[in-house]
């Protein structure tokens, strides 16, 4: 056969008058492709002699194309769309509409214990974002990371707004010292993630250079370490056991995990965010599309949440390494599972969680046939418009 858009006089008079001009016969003959495209019927295996297999072969079609589509985009996905400027900026207006409860004289100080790399300030966005009532002092960048936080994130100043009955939230970096300074009764939620996960996300957030070379994950630990001056000192705030360093060692860190009033979860923040809603902020006043785009964003990324993907991509050797300057918080964070969470199960390849939700599986891969369906429609719409606005052209196939 010949290529459909060739402009013989078979395609002409099938598909436009003898007396169009050049231009749109061209455009008749790209309009006969495109139909030809869109009439394609997704997933048919037209091979197969049974349709019952047909069927079976689609939908495995279907989920390999989801599961590998997810691992590639992932990335591009988070970081273009749903952590992109114009998304972040909009949460942010749409969060300050949070209004927390009224309280007595008597009524608890709500304390965020926020350790570092744990969706904090996410979530804060979405579900307590209070500006009249909310208070933050926590701030991961160096720029920020001035002389006198290098002890604490709980200055004189903060500690006055702490205990202005006013202020019904803070929000912070904060230690176990630091909350035993103020006087008043108070009311903790904690969110814990894997140690080597959570370092490594910070790596891999800040990119950091020494000397004009990208430095490698061990490296970068031993900096932020090491009692020489760099310019990653800050990072001691978020390595070197200071999960467990910020609760109070360990053993005064499992005490504060047993004394607060939520314990969540990173890795089952699809669960543990919606829990801490109705635990800690049942009366919030906000919109409720707002903290249910972030559960939605939760659902979509579980994969991520549950796979130790930063891990994966490391040496033993390495991963060693690493693990020796959070020897603490790998035995807290393992104690916290199962104390707190002990059905949480961890994977190290994507591979393998998929294979184990075979439920979530399926769902991806249906909406992966929406978007598809919603292409396709897109597709025709365009094409009737090339037409102008005459009726679709007929399948040659």
């Amino acid at each position: 056969m010949g290529d459909p858009g060739q402009n013989d006089p078979e395609t002409i008079s099938r598909w436009c008058p003898h007396q169009y001009p050049q231009q749109q016969q061209q455009q008749y003959a790209v309009a006969r492709r495109s139909e030809a495209f869109w009439s394609l019927k997704p997933y048919v295996v037209k091979w197969c002699p049974f349709g019952c297999w047909r069927r079976v072969a689609s939908v495995a079609g279907v989920i390999a194309c989801a599961t590998s589509s997810y691992v590639m985009l992932n990335e591009h996905v988070e970081h273009g769309i749903f952590k992109s400027d114009t998304l972040h900026k909009h949460w942010n207006l749409a969060g300050r509409q949070a209004i927390l409860p009224n309280g007595t004289v008597d009524s608890p100080l709500i304390v965020f214990q926020h350790i570092p790399r744990t969706s904090g300030d996410s979530m804060k966005t979405h579900l307590f974002s209070d500006p009249k009532h909310a208070f933050s002092t926590s701030s991961p960048w160096p720029s920020h990371f001035a002389q006198n936080f290098t002890e604490t994130y709980f200055l004189a100043k903060d500690l006055e707004t702490a205990m202005d009955p006013s202020t019904k939230l803070i929000k912070g970096y904060y230690s176990r010292r630091d909350l035993q300074t103020i006087g008043r009764k108070q009311k903790v939620f904690i969110f814990l993630r894997h140690p080597v996960e959570r370092v490594l996300s910070l790596f891999h957030m800040i990119h950091p250079v020494r000397g004009g070379r990208a430095m490698d994950e061990a490296t970068f630990l031993a900096a932020g370490n090491s009692s020489l001056k760099t310019a990653w000192d800050y990072s001691c705030t978020f390595t070197t056991n200071s999960m467990t360093w910020q609760l109070g060692v360990l053993a005064k860190a499992k005490q504060a995990l047993e004394e607060a009033a939520f314990v969540g979860f990173y890795e089952a923040l699809n669960v543990d965010f919606w829990a801490l809603k109705e635990s800690i902020f049942p009366s919030v006043q906000l919109p409720r599309y707002i903290p249910a785009a972030f559960w939605l964003g939760t659902w979509l990324s579980l994969p991520r949440l549950r796979v130790l993907k930063f891990s994966a991509r490391l040496s033993d050797d390495a991963l060693d390494s690493i693990r020796q300057h959070l020897d603490l918080d790998l035995e807290l964070y393992e104690w916290a599972l199962k104390r707190f969470k002990p059905e949480l199960v961890l994977y190290t390849s994507y591979r393998s969680f998929f294979w184990e939700h075979p439920c979530y599986t399926l769902t991806l891969g249906f909406l992966l046939l929406l978007l598809t369906s919603a292409c396709r429609c897109c597709g025709r719409a365009a094409l009737k418009k090339l037409c102008g606005g005459q009726p679709a052209l007929k399948s040659v196939l």
